[in-house]
């Protein structure tokens, strides 16, 4: 299913609309297996004939997007769960563009030390931005962190598991062929403008 979506976002004559609505799919599909591990704790109800017992989330997910167009994908994310708490870096240049300072856009940061983070860049390149946000997180004391992303490039996964082994990364593709950015070929194309035209 996520080879298909993939598919349909890599396909340039995909219209705005159905790149949105196919761009949540495989974001959900991606989380929630990015998520598959998450602890579960006992909870009794009150069930439709007597008394039961199930299983609710133990640990807090929060959704942190790198970049803040990927903020129009997080609404399907509070689908699956409802207490999801949304955040944002962003990656400000300064010196022509060879630093870029990162800002964490967070209303409630230090619930990260208790959670899942889900770190979302959509298109790892050098994995030089999702390593900074990486730093960035964990300097509020966030232990649990995944990185979540629809293409990646070889020297992009190596980067980060070189730097941070301890992190787990969801993708749907990994290339191992880069443009001249050092950018995945073939890639998704401007995802913020083919999210909102």
């Amino acid at each position: 299913v996520a080879q298909h979506a993939l598919t349909v976002l890599r396909n340039k004559h995909t219209e705005s609309h159905h790149f949105r609505i196919i761009s949540n799919q495989l974001l959900v599909l991606l989380v929630l297996e990015a998520t598959r591990s998450l602890p579960t704790r006992p909870e009794s109800n009150e069930a439709s004939s007597n008394e039961s017992v199930g299983q609710v989330l133990a640990k807090p997910v929060v959704f942190v997007t790198i970049a803040r167009h990927g903020l129009g994908l997080a609404h399907r994310l509070a689908e699956f769960f409802p207490s999801l708490l949304v955040g944002a870096i962003s990656l400000e240049r300064s010196d022509g563009g060879k630093h870029a300072e990162t800002r964490l856009h967070l209303p409630n940061a230090p619930a990260l030390s208790d959670a899942r983070v889900i770190l979302f860049d959509p298109i790892v390149a050098t994995g030089s931005s999702a390593c900074q946000a990486i730093k960035l997180v964990r300097r509020t004391g966030a232990l649990d962190i995944s990185v979540v992303s629809f293409v990646v490039s070889a020297p992009g996964v190596d980067r980060i598991h070189t730097e941070f082994p301890t992190t787990a990364m969801w993708t749907a593709s990994i290339e191992t062929k880069l443009d001249a950015r050092r950018g995945p070929i073939p890639g998704l194309g401007d995802l913020a403008q083919r999210l909102y035209g």
